[in-house]
């Protein structure tokens, strides 16, 4: 099958394999030249993952914190990792020397789109790669206008073509067969919230060859009010009490195919799920995931408690799941879906003096400038919409079970929760971001699995002076506290044998969380795995813990996971793991 996939593709392939294609489908013979890598593996069938080894770790050549290794893709044809620096606005390239370390290979320029497109180019935002092809998300200068999906092979690095896609498309993938690439267009409005770009997905049919493609821009606008499908929506799903309508409300952010012509696309903001039909490119439907109540399950919730690793349980208080990335597997012919459950609240704005951020109308959230000299000159941020509120502001009535926790800032005072759309009663939940987990779903969106509080256990029993730690700071215990906690934001999954494996990246604590979900309703947790030294400072000279000069520490280790990606090579099995904050790139070795 695979073979016929490179036909179908025009991948002139020079190793071993020989190609061979249908003869009613058109080849677009591309001649691309892949390295003759082994791809035998070790017998592993009867043995199960127990540990991971870091094998090396590449350091981009960027400014702290510029999200200089954000997605991760290796290719076996080049045999090579692909790695999104956002802040360069190019590819990394990433090969093995001969002790099978990573070690840098210079990079993929990707200014040479614009001409092609049509179009100035922003940042790459995420990369795919499918045997010799590397498909790349890149964004508009403007990012409520059009991105673009540029594609490149990987044995010249030239650009073969570009496809258009909605506005600010976030994540690009292949499909199992290589026949269609997607992209999950985020759609999100401008930092004064007066320009609100419809949330889409871009589907490309290259079934006929990569310069004789079929374009689909798939958009929500069939879920307005008012329009025909507006009633399938859930009370789960999430929609802003903003001015925006259904579709500019709806950002999809990550999506996955399974091997049934489904694809699943994640809109973090919205709690939701959508299920696209692949032959018929429609949206077949959409989930809302609905909540998670901390009545028997603890997390910690203020970093102003004095205490590191407060856990506790709230009956009354829920978190929405809002994941962040996605996977999936299949399983006795059903599809699992994987979420990491980071939760994300929608908060817009701009830079400017207060001065200006009062004319506005805007909230200011710098310091208080009023009355001084600095009062129009100074510089910060000002919040044209947001709907996160602290707890010690949600306004409950004095009956509510969880009054005098809201109103205690070593309790619910300080976390962060969703603005609520009308008064609260004494009987309502009080909502949050993110359900600090992973979770696995049905093909028909029903809970399956969820990991509960274990990855605070976890992390605390680990790291139990550094606790939910923020990701560009050595000195920050307890800080993501009243945040969304070690944040769940990189999953992968990966059948190997008889068993099926998932990895869950935590951006801010650091770390890999290694898990069994051979049975999906009974995952079991494997290993934890975090390249972070926070007896180092993240920088090479700091203030208060904080980074002074741009310039990372690399004996800080990993800072900031935000892709994962499993692959073979040479007969053994690796992560490639990306940390944005870092800007380091680790290889890791899994052990049976």
């Amino acid at each position: 099958m695979k073979n016929a996939i490179k036909a179908i593709l025009g991948l002139a392939v020079t190793t071993q394999i020989v190609a061979c294609g249908s003869a009613d489908v058109k080849t677009h013979d591309l001649g691309i030249t892949c390295k003759n890598t082994s791809e035998s593996e070790i017998n592993i069938a009867d043995s199960k993952l127990s540990s991971l080894s870091l094998v090396g770790t590449f350091v981009s050549n960027s400014p702290f914190d510029t999200s200089a290794a954000e997605i991760v893709s290796y290719d076996a044809c080049s045999d090579r990792i692909y790695v999104v620096n956002a802040h360069a606005k190019q590819v990394d390239l990433i090969e093995f020397n001969d002790k099978g370390q990573p070690t840098g290979a210079g990079s993929l320029e990707l200014s040479v789109t614009e001409k092609s497109a049509g179009i100035e180019i922003g940042a790459a935002n995420s990369v795919s790669t499918f045997d010799g092809l590397l498909a790349v998300a890149i964004e508009n200068k403007v990012k409520q206008e059009p991105g673009i999906i540029a594609l490149f092979r990987t044995d010249t690095l030239e650009l073969i073509t570009t496809y258009p896609t909605g506005a600010l498309p976030d994540m690009v993938s292949f499909s199992p067969d290589g026949l269609w690439i997607a992209s999950a267009n985020e759609g999100e409005p401008n930092g004064e919230y007066t320009v609100d770009p419809e949330g889409s997905v871009t589907l490309v049919d290259i079934s006929q060859g990569v310069s004789n493609p079929t374009i689909h821009q798939i958009g929500f606008t069939d879920f307005n009010q008012g329009q025909p499908r507006h009633s399938e929506l859930s009370s789960n799903v999430r929609v802003s009490a903003h001015s925006a309508t259904v579709s500019q409300d709806f950002e999809p952010e990550y999506l996955t195919f399974d091997n049934k012509g489904q694809l699943f696309v994640a809109m973090q903001e919205n709690n939701a799920i959508a299920v696209i039909d692949v032959s018929t490119t429609s949206i077949r439907s959409i989930w809302g995931l609905g909540s998670k109540e901390w009545n028997n399950i603890s997390l910690d919730a203020s970093n102003k408690d004095g205490v590191v690793g407060n856990l506790k349980s709230y009956p009354g208080l829920e978190s929405l799941y809002m994941p962040d990335s996605i996977d999936v597997f299949s399983k006795d012919n059903v599809s699992y879906i994987l979420t990491a459950n980071e939760g994300d609240g929608r908060e817009y704005g701009i830079k400017t003096t207060q001065e200006q951020c009062d004319a506005k109308g805007f909230k200011w959230d710098g310091d208080d400038y009023q009355g001084t000299p600095d009062y129009a000159s100074e510089i910060d941020f000002c919040i044209s919409y947001t709907d996160e509120i602290r707890g010690k502001k949600l306004d409950v009535p004095e009956n509510h079970p969880l009054a005098a926790s809201l109103k205690d800032k070593s309790q619910l005072g300080r976390i962060k929760l969703i603005k609520p759309d009308s008064p609260l009663g004494s009987d309502d939940p009080i909502t949050g971001f993110g359900a600090r987990s992973f979770s696995i779903w049905s093909e028909q969106g029903e809970l399956v699995f969820d990991s509960g509080d274990e990855f605070a256990k976890i992390v605390l029993e680990v790291n139990p002076a550094d606790f939910n730690s923020s990701n560009d700071s050595n000195s920050s215990a307890d800080d993501r506290s009243d945040d969304k906690g070690v944040e769940p934001e990189a999953i992968e999954v990966a059948t190997i044998g008889k068993y099926t494996y998932a990895f869950i990246g935590l951006e801010r604590q650091g770390g890999i969380m290694v898990y069994d979900v051979t049975v999906p309703s009974a995952a079991k947790f494997i290993t934890y795995l975090n390249n972070r030294n926070f007896d180092e400072p993240v920088c090479t000279l700091v203030d208060d813990g904080e980074c002074d000069n741009d310039t990372y520490n690399s004996k800080a280790g990993d800072l900031g996971p935000e892709s994962i990606n499993y692959f073979t090579r040479n007969g053994m099995h690796y992560i490639a793991v990306g940390n944005e904050v870092s800007g380091t790139t680790s290889v890791f070795e899994l052990n049976f």
